[in-house]
C-alpha cells in the first residue's frame, strides 16, 4: 500500500509540473530507446541511404550540386519547417523566463509536427541564435531547445524570436556538429562575416548574410542552379570543384521538407565554396561525377551510427565512417534528416586540381543506379 501511495503522489507531482506553465501541453518524451548496434547502421539510416539515386550535377563556380532522389516511403504525418510554422503562428520561440545563452523555449501550438534543422538561425530575443541540433517538436508540445549565440555583442531586446531566411554557413554547421563550444562557434561565425566583408557592430552573423553583396551572390547561385523540384528529390550532395571531393550530403525523409529548405542549404554551402573562396584556376580540371557521390554514400553506409538524446519527440542520430561524420534526427521508424560532411575538408586547403582526365560533369551520364541496400536488421526493442 505504501508503494501504491508513493506512486500516486509521484504521478500527481508530474501533473502539477505540467500545468505550472499554463495550458497542458504534451511533455518532452524521455528517450530511453536502445542504441543501434555499434557494428552497423541504424535501420532507418540504412533504409534511406541505401535507396538513394544520384543525378547529374548542376554547377555554379566552385560548387557542384547533385540532386538526390529516393523513391521509397516518406515519413508519415503532417509536417512544417521552422520558418513556415513561425510565420503561420504555429511555433512560438521565446527566451526562457531566466534567459540563457544556450537554450530557448519553443511551443508548437499548431496541429503539424515541426522540424528544426541544425544551423537554422532565429533572430530577435536578447541575441541572434542558431539551432544546435536537428529537432522534432510534435503538435501541442513544448521543449527547451539548445542553441548557440551568433551575435556576441548584444544582450538586450525583446523576449520573442522570429525565423530567418538564412542558414549558418557549412563551416559553422560542421563545427556545431563536431562538438564545438560557444567560443569556437563565435570564432567561426566571425571568420565568415569578415570573409564576406560584412562585419557589424554586434557581430551578428544573420546581418552579415543579409548584406547586399551576399544576397546578390545568393541570387546568382539560385539562377545558375535552378530549383530542385522533381517529385522524388529528397536532398542534395555538394562537391568542391577545386579539390574534386564531395564535401556534404543533405537528405530528408520527406520531400516537402527538402522542398522548403533547399534554398537555405544551397546558400549555406555557397558561402564557403563560392562567396568567400575566390574563383578556381581557369585551367583546373575536376574529375568528379555521380560515381564519386555514390561512393561517398557507400562510405557513409559502411560506417556505424548510434542514437543520441535530442529535445522534443525525435531521436538524434550520429554517424561515423572514416573521415565522414553525420548528424540527424529520426521519428518513429523513419529518418527525417541526415547531414553528412567530410571532416578531411576541414584540414585540407582547397586548391585547383590540374591533373586527371576530362571534366566528368561535362560528359553525358548513364542512367543513375541506386546505391545497394544490405538487408535491414529488425530494430531492437
Amino acid at each position: 500500500m505504501r508503494h501504491g501511495i508513493s506512486a500516486v503522489m509521484a504521478l500527481l507531482a508530474g501533473v502539477a509540473v505540467l500545468y505550472a506553465f499554463g495550458a497542458p501541453v504534451r511533455p518532452v518524451q524521455a528517450q530511453s530507446q536502445p542504441l543501434a548496434d555499434k557494428a552497423g547502421q541504424a535501420p532507418e539510416v540504412k533504409t534511406l541511404l541505401g535507396g538513394l539515386v544520384v543525378d547529374k550535377a548542376r554547377i555554379y563556380k566552385n560548387m557542384l550540386v547533385f540532386p538526390i532522389r529516393y523513391e521509397g516511403l516518406q515519413a508519415p504525418g503532417n509536417w512544417e519547417t521552422m520558418d513556415k510554422a513561425v510565420e503561420a503562428g504555429h511555433l512560438r520561440i521565446v527566451e526562457k523566463a531566466q534567459a540563457q545563452v544556450s537554450e530557448v523555449q519553443m511551443e508548437n501550438v499548431g496541429d503539424a509536427t515541426v522540424f528544426l534543422m541544425s544551423g537554422e538561425i532565429i533572430k530577435g530575443g536578447q541575441q541572434t541564435r542558431v539551432i544546435r541540433q536537428d529537432t522534432v517538436i510534435e503538435a501541442k508540445q513544448r521543449a527547451s531547445v539548445p542553441v548557440f549565440c551568433v551575435e556576441p555583442h548584444r544582450w538586450t531586446g525583446k523576449r520573442e524570436f522570429e525565423g530567418s531566411r538564412n542558414l549558418a554557413p557549412a563551416s559553422v554547421r560542421n563545427a556545431i556538429q563536431g562538438g564545438a563550444d560557444q567560443s569556437e562557434v563565435w570564432e567561426r561565425a566571425a571568420e565568415r562575416s569578415n570573409a564576406l566583408n560584412a562585419p557589424n557592430a554586434t557581430g551578428n552573423l544573420d546581418e552579415s548574410l543579409n548584406s547586399e553583396q551576399a544576397q546578390k551572390d545568393f541570387s546568382e547561385a539560385h539562377k545558375a542552379l535552378g530549383h530542385f523540384s522533381p517529385p522524388e528529390t529528397v536532398g542534395i550532395a555538394i562537391a568542391d570543384a577545386r579539390t574534386g571531393r564531395v564535401v556534404g550530403l543533405e537528405v530528408f525523409g520527406r520531400r516537402d521538407l527538402f522542398e522548403n529548405l533547399q534554398d537555405k542549404l544551397v546558400e549555406g554551402y555557397a558561402v564557403d565554396l563560392v562567396l568567400t573562396a575566390g574563383d578556381p584556376a581557369p585551367d583546373s580540371k575536376t574529375v568528379i561525377g555521380e560515381k564519386e557521390v555514390a561512393e561517398f554514400i557507400r562510405q557513409a553506409l559502411a560506417g556505424s551510427s548510434q542514437y543520441e538524446r535530442t529535445p522534443g519527440s525525435g531521436r538524434g542520430v550520429e554517424l561515423t565512417s572514416g573521415t565522414l561524420r553525420g548528424k540527424g534526427v529520426s521519428a518513429g521508424e523513419m529518418l527525417i534528416h541526415l547531414s553528412v560532411q567530410d571532416t578531411h575538408m576541414l584540414a585540407t586547403p582547397a586548391k585547383p586540381i590540374v591533373d586527371g582526365g576530362p571534366v566528368m560533369y561535362d560528359n553525358p551520364s548513364p542512367a543513375p543506379a541506386p546505391v545497394p541496400l544490405p538487408p535491414s536488421p529488425r530494430r531492437p526493442r
